[in-house]
């Protein structure tokens, strides 16, 4: 972290003019609108402001809580990362910067201003739950998050060990909010939960975050793997949220040539660049993949790039979510508050730039003006945005593959998953088979049966199952789109009735009334059906969850990987080197461009 000293008695005033600093520039990018002045006159013109409702205003005004609304402001216009510490949030953060703090075990962000799972992580409290990637989560111990900043997220959900936290969720396809209640426990990441062989030659890690030990850890499961037998390697990096930047440059250097950049970072005041210090552990001639998802993030872009810039791995999955900006700490004084600030972006080793537009202020800036420009109509307006937007420079990877900016990693090759059926989703999200495997556990124990990789469900556990679902009225009424949707249809007939004035007649009492409840009677039958349409889906859920309680999540890791289609994918690459080396290779050898490497940071153009 950097550290800045500040004068104490200007903080008042500069942490506000920063606002009316960062709305000037915004200005400026509209010639119709008036450009930003000079930094003192603003300073001057806000603190007169300032006195005078200090001096003159009707009633009162406590200027703490006037500072924290300016601070605010700066969050709202600037970038979901940049915040101030109060000296409790502070000394939070520090003690989470440890490794070990009590929370519930997810990674959150703001998509479109509204906090949302990044990832769950696995083995904690709200990994159990079914707490997944993509859910909003909509309030906090029955408070709205609206406007809640991310930090502030953090301190709420975190907390003493053994105390609870329910988190209101919206998910995709699920009509009604979903209420979780998370017990803390103390979150301790494993950045390597998982290693294995795949095949008798392919390799496996699951790296799930960047922090102190993942190196070390990365290096035992290779040395341990090669013992096996490993010529091959999958990486996977999938909901891997990031973490420290020193152990993102470590783990690529374990795959790439001493001198090859691995990851550059560039602002306004801070330029620097990482490069491999030694050839990597891992032979060049290892053909490798790396998987990842929207859940990659931060410090598992950077290695998935720069992999991806030098040809060294062939990278499969779904775009990565595009957090490559840089927070620095600066305290602000001796009580403890502090700024936490953007302060550069990552670029990867032939320039392209990790972090997506909408994660920082420029494309919140072209968002918000694309909103108002359909609002009011305006398809010129529109359109330029919109070139404005998806406007995206082309690189090219080491041996000379076309490569588009706009942020994230594209996979080189991208596999869309099953869609999942409806009544699986909400066994899923409802921990249905974390709840039944506690419940069955001690009846199996006590009949002597073997839970082990090579078990296999019976149909009679199968219909336990079932009848555990059916008998649970959280389950059954949750509601499918299509029966929400039913729903929708009776009040809007109700409503129609009653403006035509015919209020005598209702759904109640009309031929309507029986083929609303005969659609009702057919979804119903559809959704018991389901469950026999999704037998082998279900019994695997059942097998994996018992897996888990009976031995550990590493055999159940295993277990899972064998209905992984995403990595499927990557074994089919690697079992066939023809395919993966046409992959990996330009298209055109003769037409291929042979990239330069980014000039040094220190040559780079500020650009205002």
């Amino acid at each position: 972290m950097n550290f800045y000293k500040p004068n104490f008695r200007s903080l008042f005033v500069a942490s506000l003019s920063a606002l009316c600093l960062a709305n000037a520039s915004f200005a400026a990018k509209d010639s119709k609108q008036t450009p930003p002045g000079d930094f003192y006159d603003e300073v001057s013109r806000l603190n007169k402001v300032l006195s005078e409702v200090n001096r003159k205003y009707v009633e009162d005004v406590n200027p703490t809580e006037l500072t924290d609304a300016a601070l605010n402001g700066i969050r709202d216009i600037l970038d979901p990362h940049t915040t101030v510490f109060s000296p409790k949030d502070y000394e939070s953060l520090k003690v989470s910067m440890e490794g070990k703090f009590g929370g519930v075990g997810i990674t959150i962000s703001l998509r479109d201003n509204v906090l949302t799972v990044i990832s769950p992580l696995s083995g904690t409290p709200a990994f159990r739950l079914g707490i997944r990637a993509g859910d909003k989560i909509r309030k906090i111990d029955g408070k709205d998050t609206k406007g809640l900043s991310l930090d502030d997220a953090v301190n709420k959900l975190r907390g003493k060990i053994g105390t609870d936290v329910t988190v209101s969720i919206e998910r995709e396809g699920v009509p009604d909010l979903m209420d979780f209640t998370i017990t803390r426990a103390e979150i301790i990441v494993h950045a390597v939960p998982y290693y294995g062989m795949v095949t008798n030659d392919i390799g496996y890690i699951k790296l799930a975050t960047f922090s102190d030990k993942t190196t070390s850890d990365v290096v035992n499961a290779i040395n341990a793997l090669q013992k096996q037998g490993m010529k091959k390697i999958i990486l996977d990096m999938r909901y891997n949220p990031g973490g420290l930047l020193n152990q993102a440059i470590d783990i690529s250097e374990l795959f790439l040539k001493k001198g090859n950049t691995i990851v550059s970072t560039k602002g306004r005041t801070q330029q620097t660049e990482s490069r491999a210090r030694k050839d990597g552990v891992v032979k060049q001639d290892i053909p490798m993949v790396v998987l990842v998802n929207q859940g990659s993030a931060s410090a598992a872009e950077i290695v998935s790039g720069a992999l991806q810039d030098w040809d060294r791995a062939l990278i499969i999955g779904k775009t990565s979510f595009g957090k490559g900006s840089v927070q620095t700490i600066f305290p602000l004084d001796n009580q403890g508050n502090a700024l936490k600030l953007t302060t550069a972006f990552y670029y990867l080793p032939f320039g392209r730039c990790i972090n997506k537009p909408e994660n920082g202020i420029k494309g919140l800036k072209l968002q918000e003006e694309e909103y108002e420009a359909e609002a009011n109509g305006d398809e010129a307006k529109i359109d330029s945005l919109k070139k404005d937007t998806v406007a995206r420079d082309t690189f090219y990877t080491n041996n000379g593959r076309m490569m588009f900016g706009g942020g994230g990693i594209t996979p080189d090759v991208e596999v869309e998953l099953s869609p999942m059926p409806w009544v699986v989703q909400v066994q899923e999200r409802m921990a249905m088979y974390f709840k039944f495997a506690v419940k069955a556990r001690p009846g199996l124990e006590k009949s002597g049966v073997k839970i082990d990789a090579n078990w296999e469900v019976p149909d009679s556990l199968f219909q336990q199952f079932r009848d555990y679902c059916m008998n649970d009225t959280n389950f059954t009424k949750v509601k499918s789109n299509a029966l929400v949707g039913v729903d929708q249809l009776e009040k809007s007939i109700i409503r129609e009735q009653n403006y035509m004035g015919d209020s005598s007649k209702t759904v109640s009492d009309s031929l309507l009334a029986q083929r609303i409840a005969e659609m009702r009677a057919a979804l119903e039958s559809n959704r018991n059906a389901q469950f026999d349409e999704n037998k082998e889906y279900i019994k695997d859920g059942i097998k994996r969850e018992l897996l888990t309680s009976f031995i550990n999540d590493s055999v159940s890791t295993a277990f899972s990987l064998k209905r992984d289609e995403q990595l499927k994918e990557a074994i089919k690459y690697l079992s066939d080197m023809n395919l993966y080396k046409k992959a990996i290779s330009a298209p055109d050898k003769k037409a291929a461009k042979k990239p330069e490497q980014a000039k040094p940071v220190k040559d780079a153009k500020k650009k205002k």
